[in-house]
């Protein structure tokens, strides 16, 4: 098939692992492994992934070449950056696994996310950045496979929508399941960030409605959305819905719900409307 340069690839990408750790680093997140072993993952699960698409048995020299290469350039000033040429053959190369993931009809989100995560990585860092090596449309590209992969899933989910007394939408978000009940919606993240964000509203008027994806006509055959899913949906917003194959289920479901401490939540929303399917 030879899709991909892989060589290539395994070059630009330890090029750009060196770069990282000879120089400036992204704020590392409470708890988080550290950016250099979490560039060597996907690094590692890219080049292994590319191998298996072009059905050949992953190369353990290419890795074992990026370590040996990181070792030795290590605090070294005299690294050579990767040139422009080689940057865009490896986004070029990024771009194309992408697009060959998403073409296999399978959920390879998991792989594609790694592709994502690790050009978001790249986004970060200034030489990679600002320049013709496509990267912004690489990470929109793998962005948009995801969003497009989460739609056609056989999934169930809830569109939550919350605004003031007479305001606009204050914010709103998807959630798993079915939510149709005020108790449901005050466990739900989107609520709880609106209380935080939005003291100042007393009653939230609420509206859920509930979609499966894949273009199903109901639940029949269909899971609660994982927190994989709610992730790109939410990362997406409301733009979600307009995918192909995201379907109205049911709803919408009214009500108004005031706002309280959580202890004292019980029982004080009124629903107000609702359909049932």
């Amino acid at each position: 098939m030879n899709r991909f340069n892989i060589p290539l690839v395994a070059e630009g990408l330890t090029a750009y692992a060196i770069e990282r750790q000879n120089g400036w680093e992204r704020h590392q997140p409470e708890g988080a492994p550290p950016w250099q072993a979490q560039r060597r993952l996907w690094i590692d699960a890219i080049l292994q992934g590319m191998a298996r698409l072009e059905e050949q048995v992953p190369d353990p020299k290419l890795m074992e070449q990026f370590d040996r290469e990181l070792e030795q350039a290590g605090g070294s000033a005299a690294a050579v950056p990767a040139s422009l040429q080689l940057q865009r053959g490896t986004i070029q190369n990024l771009r194309n696994f992408v697009t060959a993931l998403e073409d296999t009809g399978d959920d390879r989100r998991r792989q594609v996310n790694v592709v994502r995560e690790l050009l978001e990585d790249m986004a970060s860092h200034l030489p990679w950045t600002g320049k013709s090596n496509r990267l912004d449309l690489a990470r929109d590209e793998a962005e948009r496979s995801l969003v497009r992969m989460t739609a056609q899933m056989p999934i169930r989910f809830t569109h939550i929508a919350l605004g003031g007394d007479a305001g606009p939408y204050w914010a709103s978000g998807f959630v798993s399941g079915s939510v149709t009940d005020a108790e449901t919606v005050k466990q739900s993240a989107v609520y709880q960030g609106a209380l935080r964000d939005h003291p100042e509203i007393t009653n939230w008027a609420t509206l859920c409605v509930v979609y499966v994806g894949r273009g199903l006509h109901s639940a029949l055959g269909t899971v609660d959305a994982s927190d994989f899913d709610l992730e790109i949906m939410n990362r997406t917003g409301d733009r979600f819905l307009d995918e192909r194959g995201v379907r109205w289920l049911s709803g919408p479901y009214q009500m108004t719900i005031a706002a309280a401490p959580a202890e004292s939540l019980d029982g004080s929303a009124l629903f107000q409307m609702g359909h049932i399917m």
